[in-house]
């Protein structure tokens, strides 16, 4: 955000540009808050914070190796909070990797009955040297931790922590001391807690640098009870919502001229409008239908009630006496946000001189935001009743079956795990529902039919170890309307076997050529040992046992690592003692002449190597 174009389409940020660490430090530690999730953008996360150079996240998700060992650095430094029940549905062919997001993501539910919709990021950064001062980086998005190609909002501070608690940050440490109290069925892991905890200690004593012109920022959170927030109204009004209710806009606008207010929101939820509510507002816009997707293509639906593509920033404007305020945040312009506080949202208000921040009309002016919006038309055809009161009956389910504490048991039968499906309490179906589930990776092929959902286990198909997670599919389905809700839920699983991580790591070093560009991914620099990772996965090839001339020898790597701190060779360690086994070295993955390489190296690790 720069001066006047704090709304400017051109002023852009990239997620990638949010979790890169400042120059010379490293994560220690991030949590972060989203209402939906996808596995593949919540895969991708790791991998770029481990891997800076992975350009993009098809690149990223095309690397399956790259991923394993962004997921196995890091993942243990960073927690997911989602609402339960909205991690979207896998597509036909899964990615087993999601097994190792089971301790990184947890499922909550707001306490107040609404959703969980607040949507930051909170990452600490530490020198990789070890010495120096923690930094902090604080996000507050509008956007979802999904694919979604929306048109979204972002804030982000850079701050230092200090030696005081600082009052303005207490609403974020009451959001962040809360997460682990909100987890839905299963408990929040006691690493996660303890990392949270840290987190917020650290944060309440941030110090935070502020963007240019912008003299105060207020934060604020809702659905945790208390008294609920609502933006500051002055003598003008701008609202950027794509969701929006009767009450809550009446509610902001009450003491607002009409030709002092502007509503930009989507044509499908306006259309739901009273006239009278749209009278408040002398302007009512929309985005331009193709400026909804950058390159004017189509784009797949989105799971649940966020659209895939178009408006979804949430941004108030308004000014008093001098000042310009921007609030931004994860609240729409609606009554669950603003007025009863059911949702759990996070918002913070940027304070300014008018004179440099600029007016409500000046932030949508043509030349910025203004040259993509259109007059809003009433030609949109609102839902029928009875698909309402279908999506409310669905939505109802969804949350019974979250707060269920659905668990998994594995039982082995020869070479294959069969999963047994129980909960914790009883959820019986309405008449005209059908529910249907089936272990993660089998997809939705292998649902099993249920009639209800109770503490009687329930065997669901039988899958290879690799496959199996925490994580099942689930289809409701009102018949009358033909209605469906189709997510992702997590459960309990229970008597796991052991080896799971090696099937899992096995799967994807299935030979020795792959076992030496993992190798390489552990001892090179990391943005080439990425590259080469990349090629290989479309279709490129790595020549050579112990490198080219075009690449430094692995047994030249491996000295220099020696040299330093041995973090790198005890990574290799791990993995040969995971592909072989504790007690051999045998493998048909390892070359013979690299374990005879190796076992001279194993002699001389670092014994206080990490």
């Amino acid at each position: 955000m720069q001066g006047k174009a704090a709304l400017d389409p051109e002023n852009r940020a990239l997620y990638g540009e949010i979790l890169r660490p400042p120059a010379g430090c490293e994560v220690d530690a991030a949590v972060a808050t989203t209402y939906t999730l996808d596995f593949e953008t919540a895969l991708v996360v790791p991998a770029t914070l481990a891997f800076h150079a992975a350009e993009t996240r098809a690149q990223t998700l095309d690397t399956p190796l790259a991923l394993l060992e962004g997921l196995e650095r890091l993942a243990s430094r960073i927690a997911i909070f989602c609402e339960a029940g909205r991690i979207r549905a896998m597509p036909k062919e899964g990615n087993r990797l999601t097994a190792l997001l089971e301790e990184t993501v947890t499922e909550v539910l707001a306490p107040e009955g609404g959703a969980f919709h607040p949507k930051l990021w909170l990452l600490r950064f530490r020198p990789v040297t070890g010495e120096g001062p923690a930094r902090l980086r604080l996000a507050l998005l509008s956007r979802n931790l999904t694919t979604d190609t929306s048109w979204d909002m972002s804030l982000c501070l850079d701050g230092a922590v200090g030696e005081a608690n600082i009052n303005g940050n207490a609403p974020l440490v009451t959001l962040l001391t809360e997460l682990p109290n909100l987890a839905s069925g299963r408990p929040t892991p006691t690493r996660v807690k303890t990392m949270v905890a840290s987190l917020a200690t650290d944060l309440a004593r941030a110090e935070w640098e502020y963007p240019e012109n912008i003299r105060k920022i207020c934060f604020a959170v809702n659905g945790l009870g208390g008294k609920v927030w609502k933006p500051r109204v002055g003598r003008t009004l701008g609202i950027v919502s794509p969701f929006v209710t009767d009450g809550a806009l009446s509610a902001l606008s009450a003491r607002v001229l009409p030709e002092n207010a502007i509503l930009l929101g989507r044509s499908e939820e306006m259309a739901l409008l009273k006239p009278e509510t749209l009278a408040r507002f002398e302007q009512c816009l929309t985005l331009d239908e193709m400026a909804e997707t950058e390159d004017g293509e189509e784009t797949e639906d989105a799971q649940g009630p966020v659209p895939a593509h178009g408006l979804h920033a949430k941004v108030f404007l308004t000014e008093n006496h001098s000042s310009t305020e921007i609030t931004i945040g994860s609240g729409n312009a609606t009554t669950a946000a603003l007025i009863d506080g059911s949702n759990v949202e996070v918002f913070a208000t940027l304070s300014g001189y008018t004179r440099h921040l600029g007016t409500v009309a000046d932030q949508l002016a043509e030349d910025l935001l203004g040259r993509f919006l259109r007059p809003f038309r009433q030609d949109h055809t609102p839902e029928t009743p009875g698909e309402d009161a279908a999506a409310r009956r669905l939505d109802l389910l969804r949350r019974k079956l979250a707060e269920a504490a659905p668990e998994l048991r594995c039982v082995e039968t020869g070479e294959l795990v069969r999963l047994h499906l129980s909960t914790g309490t009883p959820v019986h179906l309405p008449d005209g529902i059908t529910l249907s589930v089936w272990p993660l990776m089998a997809g939705r092929m292998h649902a099993t039919s249920l009639p209800l959902v109770d503490c009687a286990e329930r065997a669901l198909m039988p899958l290879p170890l690799r496959d199996v997670t925490r994580w099942i599919g689930v289809l409701l389905r009102d018949e009358e309307t033909g209605l469906e809700q189709s997510f992702t839920l997590g459960t309990t699983l229970k008597d796991l076997p052991d080896r799971r991580s090696s099937e899992i790591l096995r799967s994807f070093i299935e030979n020795r050529e792959t076992f030496l560009r993992y190798i390489r991914l552990l001892l090179g620099d990391v943005s080439a040992a990425t590259q080469a990772l990349f090629a290989a996965g479309k279709g490129g090839k790595l020549d050579g046992v112990f490198g080219t001339e075009r690449d430094s020898p692995i047994l030249e790597d491996m000295v220099r690592a020696l040299s330093g701190d041995g973090r790198q060779l005890r990574d290799i360690e791990r993995l040969v003692r995971r592909l072989a086994g504790p007690d051999s070295d045998e493998t048909d993955v390892i070359p013979r002449e690299f374990l005879t390489l190796w076992e001279t190296f194993r002699q001389v690790l670092p014994e206080n190597a990490p």
